[in-house]
């Protein structure tokens, strides 16, 4: 619906959508990347019908970077009125996130979703350390408003909903791990903060390993919500056999992934890929081969080679690295500028989207609107707050220079000289 929503609006005002291709590279990167994926649909759609709509939602789902950048050219204060509604969401978030986790084992009880087989209590562990993510960088790059008291506090209920997930799905863990390294490497303070980190992460560890700490039932993969599942999962990281189905699942993810890697080989699709509409699983005959529990090859980033080639795993490198260059080289123009609210903004852009790519590596969040749909907004919003070319980067300066409803903003050092 909001896809829907999004393209009707780009209809009737195709003029900002066109100004933010014409002035952003990165964006005409990643239009080539869908309109190569459109080309790969297209064929499948008439033999697989609604399985090759389902798949393409691995691509289709960049519409939204489209959208955010086109709307931010139309309405710069959107950018603001994002902030802040985040803002007021986050405490909420963080109270239903440890909640939602622990849930999850319940949901086979649970009625489901209308009109679907899913239950209405099932959440992805992977997904739910995402949004916990969002939060802490939230918190700490956005420290105004709130006393150093409370900060610690919702912090802290972010980390431990982090050490939930991360109990959970290994996928998860190395995304925070990563989201928190890109973090650090633009506060000023840094050591202070990873020290601090490690203290808070190794007092809460020791105390819930000797209290023997756990949930009162295990997840739907059979691991218990506790600390030493939590260090298990770490150690594997290392390749360390522990027991339970961690070894099992690294062991089927290779099995997968070879398969799928060798006939596309064998099938000469390398190039150009299966398209769209194909059970990649039952293709190879691994996990849930003959259903369509599971389609993906478990990780995002092998799901476009599979399903796009070579062709679209170029054009998706391509587009990551023109993004990540063009992020980091307008933090530098932003901080250089005094302008340190939007630079704020593209800092958090930077660690949510680095760890749903890290963490994709290990689970098919793309494929899915909970993770695509946040991922792909940022993407659109990333460009825009960094953006310095033409009515983009002009009109959201001079719109996010005006006061606004929230204090952020202004209490930001440079913020008035803006």
């Amino acid at each position: 619906m909001v896809l829907v929503a999004g393209g009707v609006g780009v209809l009737a005002a195709t003029g900002y959508l066109r100004v933010a291709i014409r002035t952003e590279p990165v964006l005409a990167l990643l239009a080539a990347l869908l309109l190569w994926g459109l080309m790969r649909f297209l064929p499948g759609l008439k033999a697989y019908g609604i399985d090759a709509v389902r798949d393409f939602a691995l691509v289709y789902y960049s519409l939204f970077a489209f959208f955010t950048a086109a709307a931010l050219a139309r309405s710069p204060g959107i950018l603001e009125r994002l902030i802040a509604q985040l803002g007021r969401l986050m405490p909420w978030l963080l109270i239903w996130l440890p909640l939602d986790l622990l849930l999850e084992p319940l949901a086979v009880n649970a009625p489901n979703v209308p009109g679907t087989s899913v239950r209405i209590l099932t959440h992805k562990p992977g997904n739910a350390a995402i949004a916990a993510l969002l939060a802490l960088g939230f918190l700490w790059l956005f420290p105004h408003g709130r006393s150093a008291r409370s900060r610690a506090v919702w912090s802290i209920m972010a980390l431990v909903v982090i050490a939930l997930s991360a109990t959970q799905n290994r996928g998860g863990l190395l995304g925070a791990a990563a989201d928190m390294a890109v973090g650090l490497a633009y506060f000023p303070d840094r050591l202070r903060l990873i020290l601090r980190a490690l203290l808070v992460v190794a007092v809460g560890l020791g105390i819930a390993t000797q209290l023997s700490l756990a949930g009162p039932a295990t997840g739907s993969q059979g691991r218990a919500f506790s600390a030493s599942q939590l260090l298990a999962n770490i150690a594997s990281l290392g390749g360390a056999n522990e027991e339970g189905n961690l070894s099992g699942t690294v062991q089927g993810r290779d099995v997968l992934w070879s398969r799928i890697l060798h006939k596309q080989e064998s099938d000469k699709l390398v190039i150009r890929g299966s398209g769209f509409g194909p059970n990649l699983h039952t293709q190879v005959g691994v996990y849930d081969a003959g259903t369509d529990a599971t389609r993906s090859p478990h990780n995002s980033h092998l799901d476009i080679l599979a399903r796009t080639g070579l062709v679209g795993l170029l054009l998706w490198i391509a587009v990551w690295i023109a993004w990540y260059w063009h992020m980091v080289a307008g933090c530098r123009r932003l901080a250089q500028r005094g302008l340190h609210a939007r630079r704020q903004v593209a800092v958090l852009c930077l660690m949510v989207t680095t760890a749903i790519l890290v963490s994709s590596f290990f689970d098919p969040q793309l494929e899915g609107a909970q993770v695509a749909a946040l991922l792909w907004t940022i993407f659109g919003v990333g460009v825009a707050v960094t953006s310095f070319r033409g009515r983009l980067g002009d009109r959201t300066d001079l719109h996010l220079a005006a006061a606004g409803p929230d204090p952020r903003f202004r209490a930001e050092p440079g913020w008035r000289e803006l």
